[in-house]
């Protein structure tokens, strides 16, 4: 029935935008526009299903996609003013609508997020060979495993090292030799990776090595190992990575529309439910100056001591960083709003079954509330469940009013000039005439 009626009223619309159409053709089709504009306004009610708003009907039944009763909105007929649905009590029961009021008051700035453990980079160390050579040695052989500053990692025999060697023991044998030049010999083979303790004992020893030892420069774990007994080196390869774990970052993703709310020193709480750590307190010591190209996310970081070694990189943490609080301003909760991509907007309840809808400009939202900046006054109620239902009936309503508002407008203009074609058509001449 509904279909018939708007598809009449799409020709309707068709034949009106045709110059060709007499005079007493566009009458008809006014009368007929007219029948079913009252028509429209008399069918108080429709049955729409409260999960898909696009199955109507104008009886009750059952929805045919998910078998749901379909429910009954009665509707107002449309105005110029705003749209206005009417839901009555029973079926306000039926769609477990809920309302509460805008009101004024504090937000915090909060936000909930997720972080993972990385390691600290500054205590991080990359090992390179200084030349060319083979590894003869290799006392480290699993990744992660934990290592001591002075502890052996590896010994390698290198040509270029011998040679080195060799050249800086002519140098402290020769006693017509000055200071000066064997301070640069011994530089020498600091610059190529001896240790001092190397060199000291190369001297007493007054022999060179075939194998130089290399040992670890500081505690930590290795991160990376890429290198195996036997392997021919150079320095573009990079044999491990050490990392100290005494201290760890957390690495938080922070959304762009709150990226003004996160300052270096903001107190921070994160949680690892992995180790049992709840409610443990920080601080946002950077905030890295780009944002991620793939997630569109700010990084903050925030540096974590971890003495026993219980922070293990890639866990993940639950944090909240606080921002501060805002002035007192109007809100409501975020579950209020029917966000789109070009507005947002939102169900105000105006008396027991009255609702109209409200387009609304949206300030800060944080935990669970959002500002309204305009659009809704202190003390209006919303509609904060079941609103996307009476919002698709507003939607129908409105759509009907514009095409009644169009047609009208293009009736009442066609009128017109056929009025002031009427008045300036010259008048007919009487016949006048005489009987003899």
């Amino acid at each position: 029935m509904c279909i018939t009626r708007f598809f009449k009223l799409i020709v309707v619309i068709f034949l009106l935008s045709n110059p060709v159409l007499t005079v007493h053709a566009e009458e008809h089709l006014a009368k007929e526009f007219s029948q079913l504009t009252e028509q429209t306004d008399v069918q108080a009610s429709q049955y729409v299903c409260p999960m898909h708003s696009h199955i109507v009907k104008d009886h009750p039944g059952k929805c045919p996609i998910c078998g749901m009763d379909l429910v009954e909105v009665v509707r107002t007929p449309a105005t110029d003013t705003d749209v206005e649905v009417t839901v009555p009590g029973h079926i306000q029961q039926n769609m477990a609508l809920t309302t509460e009021r805008a009101e004024t008051s504090v937000l915090w700035r909060f936000i909930e997020t997720f972080g993972s453990v990385k390691y600290d980079e500054n205590g991080q160390v990359h090992l390179h060979p200084r030349t060319t050579g083979w590894v003869e040695k290799l006392t480290v052989k699993t990744l992660g495993e934990s290592v001591a500053k002075g502890q052996l990692l590896y010994e390698i025999y290198s040509p270029e090292l011998l040679l080195a060697q060799d050249e800086y023991l002519s140098l402290y044998r020769d006693q017509t030799v000055g200071k000066k030049l064997k301070k640069r010999g011994r530089t020498r083979l600091s610059l190529l990776g001896l240790s001092d303790a190397f060199i000291d004992k190369l001297e007493q020893r007054n022999q060179s090595f075939y194998r130089v030892p290399y040992y670890a420069p500081s505690n930590g774990i290795v991160a990376k190992l890429d290198i195996r007994e036997g392997m021919y080196v150079n320095p573009e390869n990079e044999l491990m990575m050490l990392a100290d774990t005494a201290k760890v970052w957390v690495i938080v993703d922070v959304f762009e529309h709150q990226m003004d709310w996160v300052k270096t020193g903001k107190w921070v709480e994160f949680d690892l439910p992995a180790l049992g750590i709840f409610a443990r307190e920080g601080k946002v010591e950077y905030i890295y100056p780009a944002l991620d190209p793939v997630t569109r996310t700010l990084k903050v970081r925030l540096s974590l001591d971890n003495p026993d070694g219980a922070f293990k990189p890639e866990m993940i943490a639950n944090v909240r960083i606080y921002g501060g609080a805002t002035d007192e301003v109007l809100n409501i909760p975020v579950q209020a709003l029917i966000q789109t991509e070009q507005q947002n907007r939102v169900i105000v309840k105006t008396s027991d079954d009255k609702f109209v809808v409200k387009h609304v400009a949206v300030g800060t939202m944080s935990q669970g509330r959002a500002e309204i900046i305009s659009g809704l006054n202190a003390g209006d109620v919303v509609v904060t469940s079941g609103q996307f239902l009476i919002d698709s009936e507003a939607n129908i309503q409105s759509a009907i009013q514009q095409m009644s508002n169009q047609v009208m407008d293009h009736n009442g203009m066609e009128m017109d000039h056929n009025d002031m074609d009427h008045q300036d058509m010259p008048a007919k001449p009487q016949n006048n005439t005489h009987n003899h």
